[in-house]
């Protein structure tokens, strides 16, 4: 019924009615504890998101599961999205440099900062699935099969997606190739410290199989402490971003409502 009304309301009116309803909920939430650094709002907390299943409590999967404080009021903008603005911010050129990036199934609450950037050329793409929708101008992709030349892009930011590839060292070697030497990947996963090793079985196709081996309905792993070791054999070098280790955001404080037990997983293009 909610979809069949939104179809035959005017696009602007749309527009106006969703202004309206991220000021109200801004104003509910508004307070002093944490700051969006994505959309510059500051609330008193905010929304949780993620999924409550047993086998993210078990494997204590870093990325997924349930959160408190997860997602922004106004922005909708998830701990792991912050994660990497925060990153991209302070430890990047991409708001002040001319870059080419490529954004791979792009968060929208990214989508719509990094949109506005006139330094940077921005290529997003994504390969269609179900249930996932994205602005009507992006691009088709393969992440195994990508369209574009060597050494195209200064920058991909590939956030939570490669758990849903199943030839996953592909896309790796892909995003690898499409690098300039001395490119940038942000390389996301939710990923579980608690295994040595990767964990995924082909043979697990069903969705609700996958939700109960993997965490997520569309995942076909869960990647264990060697993940970096599949970076570093697609050809990165590969360091991992801790803002809290940093001390450049404090635990106590986080003032972003960060998850504190994720590190940012970002390979260079040293050749």
């Amino acid at each position: 019924m909610k979809r069949k009304l939104l179809n035959i309301l005017p696009g602007n009116l749309i527009r106006r009615i969703k202004r309206y309803y991220l000021a109200l909920r801004c104003l509910f939430y508004y307070g002093n504890r944490y700051k969006c650094p994505v959309c510059n709002h500051n609330f008193r907390k905010m929304l949780p998101g993620g999924f409550d299943l047993e086998v993210i409590k078990e494997k204590e999967i870093i990325g997924s599961g349930l959160r408190e404080n997860n997602i922004c009021p106004y922005c909708q903008s998830t701990d792991r999205d912050r994660l990497v603005f925060e990153y991209l911010k302070y430890h990047t050129d991409i708001f002040g440099h001319k870059l080419r990036v490529l954004h791979v199934s792009p968060e929208p609450a990214l989508y719509n900062r990094l949109r506005k950037q006139k330094n940077i050329l921005y290529v997003t793409g994504t390969k269609y699935a179900e249930g996932y929708y994205y602005h009507k101008n992006i691009e088709s992709i393969d992440l195994t099969q990508l369209h574009y030349g060597n050494d195209e892009f200064d920058m991909v930011i590939c956030n939570h997606v490669l758990e849903h590839i199943t030839d996953d060292s592909k896309a790796m070697s892909e995003i690898f190739r499409v690098l300039v030497k001395g490119g940038v990947a942000i390389l996301q996963v939710p990923i579980s410290l608690k295994l040595d090793t990767t964990y995924e079985d082909n043979s697990i196709t069903g969705h609700k199989d996958r939700e109960k081996h993997f965490g997520q309905f569309d995942h076909v792993r869960i990647y264990g402490k060697d993940y970096k070791n599949r970076l570093e054999d697609a050809g990165f070098k590969v360091l991992l971003y801790d803002p809290f280790e940093r001390q450049e955001l404090s635990v106590n404080e986080n003032k972003y409502a960060l998850n504190v037990n994720e590190k940012l997983y970002i390979g260079y293009k040293m050749k």
